[in-house]
């Protein structure tokens, strides 16, 4: 559906509700302009958006969906798109007349394929995460390009590492977010995941677990090179961010949202000259890394009944044509939905972009296969890196994955 041309035929008054958590302001003047749009394009239908914190999203959703009154449209942050179907109260968009998932990014659409029904659809396209690192500081270190493996990664994490580290006043060659929170487990994925762990985690005991785990062991041991400011509270944004930007960390796991912070209005402080992005290290040169897959998802709700369920997916189908995936893409920072649109937009945005565009080919989408158990499972997960931060030694590694088997083995299992 385009929102392009004449206005249709004027209609019953409606008004359609939507609920998301975006305050940016890219994001929020895309929507009011998207929103404008859909009006003029549908007389007699008003679009009526709360923005609710992000914390408090996830809870308000499934407090009104217990109520049956649920906004006719949500945007959720992808892991919680399993959650809100698990209510009932959630509408299969590949139930509707138009809807395809030809030429997406697999991983982006199964994030939302429940069963043989797909539950949602991108909003702005997708994020994820690459290896960041600052330049100046690599050409100090004598180190001529990013670390492809671990081994790799270890030794120019200590190359990289001044006076101590960033708790001394240096710079450290590594930031490890792992604080008790899902973007531990983001940033641990890949690692795991590309060393052959299973995207159920039912192995994290095994090989892959014990590998990637005894990495951020190796790197948090004194003289490491590793670093994650006590942990509990060190978060990916704006923990690891800031104090990249502050010159502490030379390297890091970080997304294309800071893209904006790091792009200044010298040369000096673009990509190229300032920063590089590279792909994510693999324990061997031979493996790919398989990222998670990050940003929000557009779901429709059972609450208004069949006119406002067939308005609201009018209002998302509309967001997915090639013109609006690109501009949603541009404002909200994200790489776009399509792989066609995605080359596009890379094209034009810049080859920072280019190492995301090629990673998202062997995303992964982390509640696939897992719905809700993902939750309890991510917990577990960083319970365990958390036990390691505190206590970075081998025996540690051994005695944090056998408590995360026991507890995922647990919650696959119900």
């Amino acid at each position: 559906m385009g929102l392009t041309g004449a206005p249709a035929r004027a209609a019953t008054h409606i008004t359609l509700t939507e609920e998301d958590y975006f305050t940016g302001a890219g994001q929020v003047g895309a929507l009011t302009a998207y929103n404008a749009q859909f009006e003029h394009a549908h007389p007699g239908v008003t679009i009526k958006r709360e923005a609710v914190p992000f914390v408090d999203l996830d809870s308000t959703l499934l407090t009104q969906a217990g109520a049956h009154d649920l906004p006719n449209i949500i945007a959720t942050d992808n892991p919680f798109v399993a959650a809100m179907q698990a209510t009932g109260q959630i509408v299969p968009l590949s139930k509707f007349k138009g809807f395809s998932v030809k030429g997406y990014y697999p991983a982006v659409v199964d994030e939302g394929k429940i069963g043989k029904s797909y539950y949602s659809l991108p909003v702005a396209g997708e994020n994820s995460i690459a290896l960041i690192y600052n330049i100046a500081d690599f050409k100090a270190a004598g180190i001529t390009s990013p670390p492809k493996t671990w081994a790799q990664l270890e030794a120019d994490a200590k190359a990289l590492t001044t006076k101590g580290g960033a708790g001394n006043g240096g710079v450290s060659g590594f930031g490890i977010t792992c604080d008790n929170g899902e973007d531990a487990t983001w940033q641990w994925e890949p690692f795991f995941w590309g060393d052959g762990g299973k995207f159920t985690f039912s192995n994290i005991g095994g090989t892959p677990g014990q590998q990637a785990l005894t990495l951020y062991q190796t790197l948090l041991a004194p003289g490491g090179g590793g670093y994650d400011e006590g942990c509990s509270t060190y978060a990916q944004t704006p923990g690891e961010t800031d104090d990249f930007i502050a010159g502490k960390l030379a390297m890091m796991l970080n997304g294309p949202w800071n893209f904006p912070l790091f792009n200044g209005n010298t040369p000096a402080e673009n990509y190229g000259q300032y920063f590089g992005v590279a792909p994510i290290p693999t324990e061997s040169a031979s493996q790919k890394a398989v990222v998670p897959l990050g940003g929000e998802d557009w779901q429709i709700s059972k609450s208004g009944g069949t006119a406002a369920e067939k308005l609201a997916w009018e209002y998302v189908e509309g967001t997915q044509t090639p013109s609006e995936e690109l501009n949603l893409a541009n404002q909200f920072g994200y790489l776009p939905a399509r792989i066609s649109v995605a080359k596009e937009f890379v094209k034009a945005a810049g080859p920072e972009w280019s190492v995301l565009a090629t990673q998202t080919l062997y995303a992964h989408p982390r509640t696939y296969g897992l719905g809700t158990k993902y939750n309890t499972i991510s917990t577990a997960v960083w319970d365990a890196i958390s036990a390691v931060s505190a206590n970075p030694t081998s025996s540690e590694v051994t005695s944090a994955l056998s408590t995360a088997q026991s507890a995922i083995t647990a919650a696959l299992g119900k």
